[in-house]
Parts: C-alpha cells; structure tokens; sequence
C-alpha cells in the first residue's frame, strides 16, 4: 500500500508541475510589462531567455545527483529505510516489502554463485558500473538539440494555444520512432506504426482546430505558425532522444545526471546565442532578442517574476518526478501521465478564458491519446500482443 500511495502522489505531482510549466510559459508570454528605455510596454516574448529559464531548472538537477552521492544522503537514505523495515531478516525483509519470497531466494542465491565465479560480477556489479567514467561533454549535442527544440517551442507557444501547443506535442513519438529506425536500427511492429498513424491524425486534427476557431476573443497572433513552430520542434526534440539512447547505450550516467549535463551545456551555449542576439538589430527593444531588456521586464513586474521562477522550479520538479517513474515502474506509465497533463492544461485553459471550447480539439486529443497508449502497449490488442511479444522474443534471440 504505501508503494502505491508513494507512486499515486507522485503521479499526482508529475502532473502538477508539468501543467504548471507549460501555463506559467504562456502566462508569461502574455504579459505587458515596461522594460528599458523610455518605449510603451510590450510583451514579454523572449523564446531564448525563456529557454536560458528551462536550462537553470535542468542544471538543479545536477546539485540533485551530486547529493545523491554524498554520505549525507546515503545516511538518511538508510534510517528512511530503516523505518519501513519491521525486521533485519532478508525473506522477513521481503515479504514486508511486497517482493516474492521464492523470487528473493532464487536471485540471492543467483547473485551468490556469480560472485563465486567471478568477484567482479554478481552483486558487485553495479558498483563496478558506476564507476566507470562518462565524459560530460558527450551530453553537449543533445543539448544542443534541446536548445533548438525548446527555444522553436517558445516561440510556437506565444503564436498558438496552450492547449494545441501540448497536444501537438504528441507527435515527437512519430519522429522519434521513426529516427529510432534508421540510425538504431529498432523494429517496429504493427501495433507501433498503427499508433503512428493514429497519432498523426490526431495532430492534424488538433491543428485544424486552432485555424478553424476563429470565436475566441482571445486568440493567438498566428496560430497556424506557431503549430508549425511546434511540430518542427519535435523533430529535435526526436534526435534528442535518438543521440541520449545512443550514448546511454554505449556509456553509463544516471537519469539525474544526463538531465544536470544537458542544463549546464544548454544554459552556456544560450548565454553565447543571447549575448550575440543581443548586438543584432532588431525589434526587440533594438536587437533580434534583447536579454537586458527581459531582465528589467521581469525585475518590474512580480507576477512576470513569480511565472519566471514557476517555470524554472516546475520543469526541475517535473523532470525528478518523471525520471522517478520511469525508475519505479516504466517509461510507459510516464508517458500516460503525460497525455493525461494536456487534458489538464486544456481544461485550465477553458475555465480562465484562454480558449473556448472545440469538439474537433477533443476528438483530436482523443485519437491523439489512443494511438500514443497504443503505440506504447498502454491499450494492448487482444491475440495480436500475445503474437507480438512472441515475434519480439524471436527477434531479440536472433540479435544475440
């Protein structure tokens, strides 16, 4: 039960923060606030420093992981254990815990008789693993990819809405996997590509919505370009997972770790990108993007200020309480409780007035739902999964 509860509030907080980050960006966006200078107030559109914004809370993660590694931690880690332990007897220990007793014997005694065929395997394997040494810098591409893709995401979002911007976001499974293919060389299945397709309609339908809405005294600037913005933003956001699967594969780093690096390399190649950006002409406040400028919105305007460290604080959060899932039960469950936070930020959206109701929006986040739990065996086909975990099997025999 309290394995459960645990996993339910972090569900709970996953979802809160994810819809925190994405409403306090738009709520920024949507700001009027004098900046420098002696001009009228404008808009608070700066994609870049907004990006810079995300990075911050990404490389918090990082101070996360080094503690982690600290005995400070390892030492409340253990009396918060030690709490929830009723007995210091191993199959005792197990059945407290929820494991399998029988399961427990066969692993300790598996992890026993590797130890005694080699000293470096069995249950000193992880040990050895972790030390083995990651170079940080591999984690500068992806970075990159995360610069692109985020920066092209602000500025998808101050054209679109919320809630199509989120939905739209769907369809980095289509890109990823189909990348996946060609550089990893992974299989897909039936199952997977009929996801695809559905999750493909559900994104046109999405975005046939916003252009189709023309009601909303509130609407966007252009929300076609935004979505155009934001689908293309996926196509990095899909080679940046590509380029993390592949470095993971090949070299070991914790999730914490990959997501601190990533914040570190990001926010220094943004701060040169914003520094350049800076001494080019153009219309914000005299340059293509003016941080100073931005930086005086936000130091005037304490509600800009309070939705600026509400979008660093919530994708630190949103990022932990993700990775923590996908380590507790799956990446899967992740990814289901993403879609359940575009339904969120839609209904957020309807009650302050951001939107206005479409039954083509909710048909398309509908199909849009479906074929990403189909695609990632969340809706598994009766006879077809039973005959596609077979073929996977065969599959993965065949590689080794």
């Amino acid at each position: 039960m309290l394995a459960g509860l645990i996993t339910f509030l972090l569900a709970i907080a996953m979802l809160l923060t994810g819809t925190m980050n994405t409403l306090s960006g738009k709520y920024s966006d949507l700001r009027v606030v004098k900046g420098t200078g002696d001009g009228p107030p404008t808009n608070f559109e700066h994609p870049f420093y907004q990006t810079g914004a995300m990075f911050i809370g990404e490389l918090s993660c990082l101070f996360v992981y080094f503690f982690t590694l600290t005995a400070a931690y390892k030492f409340l880690k253990s009396k918060l254990l030690g709490l929830f332990s009723k007995s210091k007897d191993p199959i005792q220990t197990a059945t407290h815990t929820g494991l399998d007793t029988h399961q427990y014997i066969n692993e300790s005694q598996e992890n026993i008789s590797l130890l005694q065929e080699n000293p470096a395997k069995g249950l000193n394997e992880e040990v050895v693993t972790n030390q083995r040494y990651t170079n940080p810098l591999l984690f500068l591409i992806p970075a990159a990819c995360d610069l692109g893709g985020t920066t092209l995401m602000n500025l998808g979002l101050i054209f679109t809405y919320a809630s199509v911007f989120q939905m739209l976001r769907g369809i980095l499974v289509v890109f990823n996997a189909i990348l996946a293919v060609i550089f990893l060389k992974q299989k897909l299945f039936w199952h997977h590509w009929g996801g695809i397709l559905l999750i493909t309609i559900g994104t046109g339908m999405v975005g046939l919505s916003s252009f189709l809405n023309k009601n909303n005294a509130n609407a966007p600037k252009n929300p076609t370009l935004g979505n155009i913005l934001v689908i293309c933003a996926q196509f990095f956001a899909a080679v940046q997972c590509v380029v993390e699967e592949a470095i993971l594969n090949k070299y070991p780093a914790q999730p914490l770790q990959v997501v601190g690096y990533e914040g570190f390399w990001g926010l220094c190649l943004v701060t040169i990108v914003l520094f350049i950006l800076y001494f080019i002409p153009g219309s914000d406040a005299g340059s293509v993007e003016n941080f100073v400028y931005a930086t005086a919105q936000v130091g005037r305007d304490w509600k800009l200020l309070l939705a600026t460290i509400g979008s660093i604080v919530s994708i630190a959060f949103f990022n932990f309480f993700g990775i923590t899932i996908t380590q507790r039960i799956s990446s899967t469950t992740r990814s289901a409780i993403d879609s359940c936070r575009t339904l969120f930020i839609w209904v957020v959206s309807l009650i302050i007035g951001w939107e206005v109701f479409d039954w083509l929006q909710l048909g398309g986040f509908a199909v849009l739902v479906v074929g990403t739990f189909i695609f990632n065996e969340v809706i598994r086909i009766p006879y077809y999964h039973q005959w596609y975990l077979r073929r996977k099997a065969q599959t993965e025999e065949q590689k080794k």
